[in-house]
């Protein structure tokens, strides 16, 4: 696909996903000081929720708001504005139905859970936990799609590999977390160890991160940044 001009507000969009990606499975375990069963129940603890619901609707607001490239009728069946317009809904989607208070990996969630008094819009609903599933799994679907097939048609080839690589890790880490839960519902005697859902979650977080920040052309951002201090001293 040839080379086409886009807004430069998309890429301040690009850089600030990239940095939510990156900084969302690190500050949630430090805001609390602990590691849970997974990134969503970090809802359920009072400063790590914020963390978590800021991160999740920015993520929607900022792909809502972008446009990326325009769509290439010949080559091209799903328009960049359509992925991340499916990205950004699914990320608001997850905020305003979060996991349920179950299965946290954390005597203190399990106590909120006992007692019914969830905070904000928890629940121990089965039905709205398949929902916020089913929407986790189409938000990270759908952005190792655009690192994949999205981001190799721009104008710095150069970094095709790393995209590629970056939206090969995230489906990766999606099947790897679809096997796990297929083999702990067919198989009764099979148990998840307590943090595999997180850290599969942040092999799929953090290469997305990685690549919209590297399409965001940050890096050339911080080499500027670097040649201007070099030349200052």
């Amino acid at each position: 696909m040839p080379s086409q001009p886009i807004q430069q507000s998309d890429y301040r969009i690009r850089k600030l996903i990239g940095t939510l990606g990156l900084a969302l499975p690190v500050l949630l375990p430090l805001s609390e000081g602990m590691l849970l069963s997974s990134m969503s129940h970090y809802y359920y603890q009072p400063l790590s929720s914020l963390i978590f619901i800021i991160i999740l609707a920015s993520f929607g607001l900022f792909l809502l708001s972008y446009k990326g490239y325009k769509i290439d009728s010949k080559t091209e069946k799903i328009s960049d504005d359509l992925l991340t317009n499916i990205g950004g809904v699914s990320a608001l989607i997850l905020v305003f139905v979060p996991t349920y208070c179950l299965e946290s990996n954390s005597p203190v969630i399990e106590q909120i859970c006992a007692s019914g008094e969830y905070p904000l819009l928890g629940h121990i609903d089965l039905f709205k936990n398949t929902v916020h599933l089913i929407f986790a799994g189409i938000f990270i679907f759908t952005m190792g799609w655009i690192s994949k097939y999205k981001f190799t048609r721009g104008e710095h080839t150069r970094n095709n590999k790393i995209y590629k690589y970056c939206g090969n890790i995230v489906w990766i880490a999606i099947a790897l977390l679809l096997v796990l839960v297929s083999i702990s519902f067919f198989e009764e005697d099979f148990q998840i160890t307590p943090y595999d859902v997180f850290l599969l979650e942040t092999l799929a977080v953090v290469p997305f991160g990685i690549s919209w920040f590297v399409k965001g052309e940050a890096m050339e951002d911080i080499k500027r940044m670097f040649r201007k201090d070099t030349s200052k001293a």
